[in-house]
Order: C-alpha cells, then sequence, then structure tokens
C-alpha cells in the first residue's frame, strides 16, 4: 500500500497533475498585486470621465461573495465575469473612446493570467446569471455605462481571492 501511494506520488509531478491546493495558490501568486491596484486607477479615471446620470437604477452586478458559502464565487467566475465584460462592455464604441491609456492591455494581462487559474471544465451555477446580464447590458447604453461603474466591484473580489482564498 505505501508503495502504491509512493509510485502516485511520484508519477504526480510527471503527469502533469496538480493537487486541488496547488492550483489555487499559484493562481493567486500569478496576479502581480501591481495589476489590479493599476486597473483599480485606469477604472477610475474612466468612471470620471463618463456622463453623469440623474436617474439611478438598480444594480447590475449580483451580490456575490468571496467568503460566505450561499453567494460563494471563485477563479472560475472572476474569469467568466471578465469575459463578459470584455465582450459587452469595454468593446462597446462608447466606452472604447473613453478608456484610458493602457487599459485594454492591463485587462488582457488579468484574463490572460486568470486563464490559468482553473482549467477545469465544471459548469458554474452562475453562468446563466452571468449570461443575462450579458444580454441585458448589450439591450442598453445606458446599461453599458452602469457596467463600468460596477466594474470596481468585480476588481475588489479579485482583490480578495488574491489575499484570502486559495481555491
Amino acid at each position: 500500500m505505501f508503495l502504491l501511494l509512493l509510485l502516485t506520488a511520484s508519477l504526480s509531478p510527471l503527469t502533469g497533475g496538480v493537487a486541488p491546493g496547488e492550483q489555487g495558490v499559484t493562481c493567486r501568486q500569478e496576479i502581480p498585486p501591481g495589476l489590479i491596484r493599476e486597473l483599480w486607477s485606469r477604472t477610475t479615471q474612466l468612471i470620471n470621465k463618463l456622463p453623469k446620470r440623474e436617474n439611478v437604477s438598480r444594480r447590475l452586478l449580483p451580490k456575490f461573495c468571496t467568503r460566505c458559502p450561499e453567494r460563494l464565487i471563485g477563479w472560475l467566475e472572476m474569469k467568466e465575469m471578465l469575459n463578459v465584460y470584455q465582450r459587452s462592455v469595454f468593446s462597446a464604441d462608447v466606452i472604447q473612446k473613453l478608456l484610458p491609456l493602457h487599459f485594454s492591455e492591463l485587462l488582457f494581462r488579468l484574463q490572460h493570467t486568470l486563464q490559468h487559474c482553473d482549467s477545469s471544465s465544471r459548469h458554474s451555477r452562475w453562468f446563466q446569471i452571468f449570461r443575462k446580464l450579458e444580454r441585458k447590458i448589450k439591450k442598453r447604453r445606458q446599461r453599458v455605462l452602469k457596467a463600468v461603474g460596477e466594474f470596481t466591484f468585480i476588481l475588489r473580489w479579485l482583490d480578495e481571492l488574491a489575499e484570502h482564498h486559495s481555491i
């Protein structure tokens, strides 16, 4: 039995196997600390350039939590949410004209880093909500502007995941 465990443990690095806990730690270490800070700064610049809204509507993003089990999100959900934002928000013409210098490059770096975070093919229960969110954003220009304002929530969740969680 001990020999079988020893052989299995020695083959794991050779076959590219990664222990579940190690994958999250690697992801947590891969996100440069300055990247989220720099994106936050550029997002604030972008928000300040947006036209002021008179009517404040409901929040677009669902209320997630990086610590509570009932609304828990992880790296997979963050990766998908960044993809939705890239496709529907930051690619919109009205936003493209206002993007701060190097914003797209920073966002691409973050997306590229998150590609390595969770290679699981499991389907998150939040994906349906992300699809609805994407449809809502695409329907109206005003929602695109609101979504930009809420991008700081995503950056905060990413920062919390990078600081506190290993999943």
